[in-house]
């Protein structure tokens, strides 16, 4: 039998990291949480529940939190989770089954049964919305991008995707989803501008705020999830215009300093 160790980055997560460990004890030969500085009890939660609690509080990016992470994994396969993401028994019994029979270069990719405000949520592009979180753990690793990072795929990566899926807690309030994309606007815009060295017109932001609420309300049938539909395609417009507002504002800092 394959022995599994579970993986979870997590920074003030209690009032999710207990449901999140919960969700992977069936399965896991280890948990280890990666703690980013929390100041709440995020920390003695997972220690009373058996999870190994690594610090590094120096914020590098999700992709290199998710690097460090994954050099205390010891065992022979990767489950990574967010801290407010859970496993269903029937997906735990799939992993399970996965882990034990596949070769090394496969990896699971897992759907996600997206819930915003207390809904779920089947339209905007939230399903199945797969990630791949399940790999040998000396086949590959993620990449650096200090936001949306991925797993960096071999030339002989073979996906194998899950028949189940994990639930997945987004947002609780409209003000909790705002705060959170604010954040991760500016880290897509500081990541992008390294990886591409250039900004984007000023009329950048606007195009690609409307695109994003006609992709999500129209396109991928957020229509059909009603208000809540909305809030979400809105939320995203939002978001999208902040990424590209901040990438412009980046490079025209930068401009300024060159004196160009």
């Amino acid at each position: 039998m394959a022995s599994i160790s579970a993986l979870v980055i997590a920074r003030n997560e209690s009032a999710n990291i207990a449901e999140c460990i919960r969700s992977m004890q069936d399965i896991a030969d280890e948990i280890i949480v990666l703690d980013g500085g929390s100041t709440d009890n995020t920390v003695e939660i997972a220690e009373s529940l058996g999870a190994r609690v690594v610090h590094h509080h120096e914020w590098e990016g999700y992709g290199k939190q998710r690097q460090k992470l994954q050099k205390y994994a010891t065992k022979d396969w990767c489950v990574w989770l967010d801290a407010d993401e859970r496993l269903t028994p029937e997906l735990s019994g799939e992993i399970r089954t996965f882990t034990d029979n596949a070769k090394t270069n496969e990896i699971l990719n897992i759907s996600r049964a997206n819930h915003a405000f207390g809904i779920r949520i089947r339209h905007c592009g939230y399903f199945p919305d797969r990630v791949l979180r399940v790999h040998a753990r000396t086949y590959t690793t993620y990449n650096d991008s200090l936001v949306h990072e991925k797993l960096v795929l071999p030339a002989d990566a073979r996906i194998v995707n899950s028949k189940n899926s994990m639930l997945h807690y987004t947002y609780d309030t409209y003000l909790n989803m705002q705060m959170k994309q604010v954040k991760y606007a500016s880290e897509w815009a500081k990541n992008k501008y390294a990886k591409k060295g250039r900004g984007c017109s000023f009329i950048t932001p606007f195009i690609k705020g409307c695109f994003s609420f006609l992709r999500k309300f129209i396109f991928l049938l957020g229509i059909l999830d009603g208000k809540i539909g909305f809030l979400i395609s809105a939320s995203t417009s939002s978001y999208t215009f902040n990424k590209y507002l901040c990438l412009y504002q980046i490079a025209m800092e930068k401009k300024h300093e060159s004196g160009k």
